[in-house]
């Protein structure tokens, strides 16, 4: 447990000491005029460096098992189950995009056979519930903190 908070803090403190901007002498401002066109288009998305990807991927591993309480035990094999779970959905994401019913016709039997699989593994129907549910938390946790640093201060 000692390192999972460990590596939590480690990971919280990377995005942290990431976020503060270079604003020395206001190298990183352009100048008024372009600041203002820049606001009625949004930037261009950037591509995710090998290293903010493992980053995030990190993050994610120690939202999750926080929020599920999950022992070493139990994160063995959730964990494969988790990721056969987004492998199939992202698979699905791009197998069947046009046929909208079928696609959650599909997601659904994909998400019954996760919550029955978890069933053994975290015992009770509340953790279930929470393991279908932490997904969605996390990526309003990581939308949040986008619009946070977009923010002016």
């Amino acid at each position: 447990m000692k390192k999972i908070l460990c590596l939590f803090i480690l990971i919280v403190s990377v995005f942290v000491a990431q976020a503060q901007g270079r604003t020395m002498n206001g190298q990183n401002r352009p100048p008024m005029r372009d600041r203002q066109d820049m606001e009625n288009q949004p930037p261009p998305p950037r591509p995710m460096t090998k290293q903010q990807r493992e980053k995030l991927e990190l993050f994610k591993i120690q939202f999750i098992t926080k929020k599920l309480d999950l022992t070493p035990a139990e994160a063995e094999k959730f964990w494969p189950l988790y990721n056969e779970q987004k492998d199939a959905s992202q698979g699905l994401m791009q197998a069947k995009k046009e046929d909208e019913i079928e696609f959650q016709e599909a997601m659904l039997v994909i998400r019954k056979k996760f919550k029955k699989d978890l069933m053994p593994i975290l015992k009770t129907e509340e953790r279930v519930n929470l393991a279908l549910k932490v997904d969605r938390e996390l990526l309003n946790k990581m939308r949040n903190e986008m619009m946070r640093r977009k923010r002016p201060m």
